[in-house]
């Protein structure tokens, strides 16, 4: 791994191209459970290889997944920090007693759905430890964080998630698998 590093770090094509056909799919998954959104992930995840690409130079650690991670986290933080200026603006439009319509939410209760719904705080953890299955002390190192602090968010991140399941109907014992977020999430303990 330190050969690829120091091949990309003095962009090396191959090197590029291999890190990319390593990573390019699990930075896509895990942005579009961050966002929400199919196109606006696969934007960021480019997004996160143009800024590995240009930016490979001032690497400092020998873990790439974790810097990789740590990109791609940034830029949907962005993105949020965008969409919440954008929802300020719209509701300064809208004036005042016009009410904001939130859209229905479908009878299918998705994943996906669920974690959308997460603040930012708490989403972030949670999919990095859930789903991309980062430790506690890796989730700290990117997010900036202390290590207790970030087992707190994940634990809140899936209370939530349990009282959202509660409040739309969904039975406890909704056919979950007992691996994976969604088991962590019925059976409600943490790794």
């Amino acid at each position: 791994m330190t050969d690829l590093i120091a091949r990309l770090k003095v962009r090396d094509r191959s090197a590029f191209e291999r890190v990319m056909a390593m990573y390019k799919v699990k930075i896509y998954n895990y942005l579009r459970m961050l966002v929400g959104d199919p196109e606006l992930a696969e934007e960021l995840t480019q997004d996160t290889f143009v800024k590995v690409y240009f930016k490979a130079h001032t690497l400092r650690t020998d873990n790439l997944k974790a810097w990789i991670y740590t990109i791609a986290t940034n830029l949907a933080r962005n993105e949020f920090r965008r969409r919440k200026l954008r929802n300020l603006i719209s509701l300064e439009d809208a004036g005042e007693g016009v009410a904001a319509v939130n859209p229905a939410m479908d009878d299918e209760i998705t994943l996906e759905g669920l974690v959308s719904r997460l603040p930012g705080k708490y989403r972030i953890p949670l999919v990095m430890k859930e789903l991309d299955n980062f430790s506690f002390k890796e989730i700290a190192a990117m997010t900036g964080k202390p290590v207790g602090t970030v087992k707190t968010l994940v634990f809140r991140g899936k209370q939530r998630m349990r009282d959202m399941l509660a409040a739309d109907g969904a039975p406890r014992e909704a056919e979950a698998t007992p691996d994976g977020l969604t088991g962590a999430l019925v059976n409600g303990g943490l790794k």
